[in-house]
């Protein structure tokens, strides 16, 4: 009876020691794809082994530069934002990163998140909501990644291209000129002349009248 007891005992110990998938966070897989027309040049990259957070491992080191912890277990946490960091045109070419969770029912749930690595600034992820993984579902969200993302993507397989740089903005459009005084109107014109000709007038008839005999000025 007590050799019973104590291996019964001995067996619940062996089970509270070793974690099932269930209880584990980590991924057991990514698989990279996309980047446009054509794909990735070798096709997509897989990369399987211990995703648990912290692990040290290729898989777990991704998952951290890709704020997929972030996205995750840590809603509100810095890098976690409701809208894209950058405009769709300085983004560049998009590849997805598609998570495996082993769920503990001899399933797994798979997750699906879009990576830019390329993007002006640093490197963007986007994680949709309503993704089912563990017991639980996405929220969904951005995250503005470290170039150390890039450059692990690189490694791993991706193009070795720089970040993009942002476009300047467009330079401010000159002050119009101020607008010159509009010219008389035509109809105005022959009151014009008939004026100058009034002037014209008096002063010939002042002139001659101080010529003349008796006139004004006379000796």
């Amino acid at each position: 009876m007590q050799r019973r007891v104590l291996a019964m005992l001995a067996l619940a110990l062996l089970l509270a020691a070793v974690p099932t998938a269930a209880q584990a966070k980590g991924a057991s897989a990514a698989n990279i794809s996309g980047g446009g027309p054509g794909g990735l040049p070798g096709g997509p990259i897989d990369i399987k082994g211990d995703g648990e957070p912290g692990s040290g491992t290729d898989l777990a080191d991704l998952a951290d530069a890709a704020g997929m912890w972030a996205l995750l277990f840590e809603d509100g946490q810095p890098g976690n934002l409701d809208s894209a960091p950058v405009p769709a045109a300085t983004r560049g070419p998009r590849y997805t990163i598609t998570w495996t969770f082993p769920n503990g029912s001899g399933t797994a749930d798979k997750v699906r998140q879009s990576v830019w690595p390329y993007a002006a600034g640093g490197p963007i992820t986007y994680l949709a909501a309503g993704q089912k993984v563990l017991d639980t579902r996405t929220e969904g969200g951005w995250f503005r990644a470290a170039d150390n993302l890039r450059r692990s993507l690189i490694t791993l397989g991706l193009p070795a291209r720089p970040a993009l740089t942002a476009k300047a903005p467009a330079p401010a459009a000159p002050a119009p000129a101020p607008a010159a005084a509009p010219a008389p109107s035509p109809a105005v014109w022959p009151w014009v002349a008939a004026g100058l000709g009034l002037l014209v007038v008096a002063a010939a008839v002042a002139l001659a009248r101080r010529r003349s005999p008796g006139g004004v000025g006379a000796s």
